[in-house]
């Protein structure tokens, strides 16, 4: 600002404009400061947005997030895209029996791929038998957090007509679910915030 002044002065301009100059200055700056101090502040803003709607009970999170603005939505899905939680569950642990006497067959697998603006995710889904019992099991998986993420089995991305499969285990790490007799009715995996009813990630199986 000082060398500013200077400046002016050597230039025998007017001390009129050099006043307008300074305060065109001043609120440039201030602006920017308060500008850069909100978006430092935006993060912790984010995660306690995510974290209030977390503490609600599914049938309250259901309600706020029909009524909520987008940018309010915004706010609850930046939050929780810094949450990371982690699973590691293995083959073994879909039977009941020891792994050496477990007859493995893998029925179909695909690999995700991202659905939403800003969401990342790798991993292949697979349908496993493990002693006649049907699996859905996710291996070198990563995903992007969101707001009550669910694992939902369907033809194509018809959710409604899909089954819950319940909450994600954790959005990185190997994970199972267990399948019932319904593995063959469906071909695609989906990855959704429920609340939401916003796709994230979609895995199509193939044999």
């Amino acid at each position: 600002m000082y060398l500013i002044v200077r400046f002016y002065l050597m230039h025998n301009i007017p001390q009129s404009t050099i006043l307008i100059v300074i305060f065109t200055l001043t609120v440039f700056l201030s602006s920017f400061l308060t500008s850069a101090s909100a978006q430092s502040d935006l993060p912790e803003k984010a995660l306690t947005a995510f974290q209030n709607f977390t503490s609600m009970n599914e049938s309250q999170r259901m309600s706020a997030a029909a009524n909520m603005t987008s940018n309010e939505r915004e706010m609850v899905m930046m939050g929780a895209a810094q949450i990371k939680q982690g699973v590691n569950e293995t083959i073994a642990g879909m039977s009941p029996q020891e792994l050496e006497k477990a007859t493995i067959i893998l029925l179909r697998f695909g690999n995700f791929t991202n659905h939403q603006n800003g969401t990342q995710v790798q991993g292949l889904a697979k349908i496993l038998s493990v002693n006649d019992n049907q699996f859905l099991r996710f291996e070198h998986f990563n995903i992007t957090n969101g707001p009550d993420l669910h694992v939902y089995f369907t033809n194509g991305e018809d959710i409604q007509s899909g089954k819950d499969l319940g909450a994600l285990k954790g959005n990185i790490g190997p994970q199972n679910y267990f399948l019932g007799d319904f593995a063959n009715q469906y071909d695609t995996v989906l990855i959704a915030s429920k609340p939401f009813n916003t796709i994230f990630a979609s895995s199509t199986l193939k044999s």
